[in-house]
């Protein structure tokens, strides 16, 4: 068999696997949100509805996120070494990518919103800071600033992009980071998040550490949930978005020098696979049902 062949045939299979992977999360997340559903409605004289949004959060990020993190590591045959997971890694390089990762997300709101008012809809963002009791922010903040970051990179960069190396560095980035962004399952954060997920497999292109990564996610993480709960504090958040956002800008250059482009065939042959259509397709479906 002809190297090329096999090359892109074990592209093909290494993409099928991918979205089946994806897909499973996808479905693991709304199957166990559902059945929390309908144990807190059986028991909901005994635990309050901020109670049970922290336990939902953190339960379905252990299970699923953290769940397909550990099956994909198998499923995909990606081996990690300990320099992936060093600490050697500058503050002035976490800064960075954290104010890059805000210049993209500030910027792709901003036109989200503008869009949102010409044609009259709103888009559920689906924002973690709709409740304000202190049970609840701990479990979400355990949830989504020390668990899920974690999960999320050793998913989508420590294994599918690493995975993907192999067909070319471009390719792999850009692709995990579009999957990264489909899997928020809502226009808005889908959108913003296919370009920092891409950033942040850029991040991990350049220093393979897996641990940058992680602290990068994590602080973003952090900061924009703060901000989320400066309600009082305008003014100040204002400032902080604008100093996030001009060190993001400076922060956006350092990223160079850039990858090799893929030849486009690849990415074409990777959007053809059944299971990354589903994906997409399920992506869409949610992300419309989201809209009022």
């Amino acid at each position: 068999m002809p190297p090329v062949f096999t090359k892109w045939k074990d592209l093909t299979r290494q993409v099928r696997h991918i979205g089946w992977l994806l897909l499973g999360l996808a479905f693991a997340q709304i199957l166990l949100g559902w059945v929390l559903r309908l144990l807190y409605m059986r028991f909901y004289i005994s635990i309050n509805q901020e109670t049970y949004a922290g336990v939902r959060l953190l339960l379905l990020t252990i299970l699923t996120t953290g769940g397909t993190a550990w099956i994909g590591k198998k499923a995909l045959k990606v081996e990690w070494t300990k320099a992936q997971f060093r600490w050697d890694f500058s503050f002035e390089t976490v800064i960075k990518t954290v104010a890059s990762m805000f210049t993209i997300t500030i910027t792709f709101s901003m036109l989200l919103t503008l869009i949102q008012m010409a044609l009259g809809l709103h888009f559920m963002d689906g924002g973690l800071t709709t409740y304000h009791g202190p049970f609840y922010i701990v479990l979400m903040l355990v949830s989504a600033v020390c668990i899920a970051p974690c999960c999320e990179e050793i998913l989508f960069r420590g294994e599918i992009e690493q995975s993907l190396m192999p067909y070319g560095a471009v390719f792999a980035i850009v692709f995990s980071g579009v999957l990264f962004g489909w899997m928020h399952m809502n226009f808005t954060q889908g959108i913003m998040h296919m370009f920092t997920g891409t950033l942040l497999g850029m991040v991990y292109w350049k220093h393979r550490n897996l641990s940058l990564n992680m602290v990068c996610h994590m602080l973003f993480n952090g900061i924009t949930i703060g901000l989320n709960y400066m309600t009082h504090f305008m003014g100040l958040r204002a400032l902080i978005v604008c100093v996030l956002v001009g060190y993001g800008i400076v922060g956006l250059f350092d990223l160079r020098p850039l990858p090799e482009k893929n030849a486009y065939p690849v990415f074409r042959l990777a959007f053809r696979q059944v299971s990354i259509i589903l994906f997409f397709l399920l992506f869409l479906v949610i992300s419309f049902l989201s809209i009022y």
